[in-house]
């Protein structure tokens, strides 16, 4: 990603994939992809929860010289698995995810340019230890594509095992 459009046109693309998989049978939406895994609709649950969140407190406090200090993962992942397996429908686990993800889109587009490469600390680091660059948030988001991304690819896997297409 070369610039902040193409950052949000790529958070994007994964809002947009998300809806495909309103086409899968709803049993296997909630079989795990591999022992001891996750199963998709754990997934996206996992992924909105963090929409959430970074919505509510991490991107508010992403300012030049900030020290920001977030969550243990399991403080998110752990309650988004449970939900995720509590009789909620794979539609509105869908449904939810891409409502949380147009919210983020919506707060990054109402971003001047400049506020995506303020420099602040995370964890009390300056540099991400992932990318060797310095935290900001621009580099932030950029780390989420690759985590979308990857989750894509185990679900993809998961359904071509399945022999299931999108």
């Amino acid at each position: 990603m070369k610039n902040t459009t193409e950052l949000i046109n790529e958070l994007g693309n994964y809002h947009t994939w998300i809806q495909s998989l309103k086409s899968i049978n709803e049993k296997l939406f909630f079989t795990p992809i591999k022992m001891g895994k996750w199963s998709p609709a754990e997934i996206i649950s996992h992924i909105t929860f963090w929409d959430k969140y970074i919505l509510e407190e991490i991107l508010p406090k992403m300012k030049q010289g900030a020290n920001i200090v977030t969550v243990e993962f399991v403080v998110i992942n752990q309650p988004a698995a449970k939900y995720a397996l509590s009789g909620v429908s794979r539609e509105s686990l869908i449904k939810e995810q891409v409502e949380s993800r147009k919210n983020i889109l919506s707060a990054l587009k109402a971003k001047a340019e400049e506020e995506f490469f303020v420099a602040f600390k995370l964890n009390g680091e300056e540099i991400d230890e992932y990318s060797g660059y310095p935290h900001t948030m621009f580099n932030y988001f950029a780390s989420f594509v690759w985590h979308d991304n990857h989750h894509k690819q185990q679900i993809m896997e998961f359904l071509s095992s399945q022999h299931v297409k999108l």
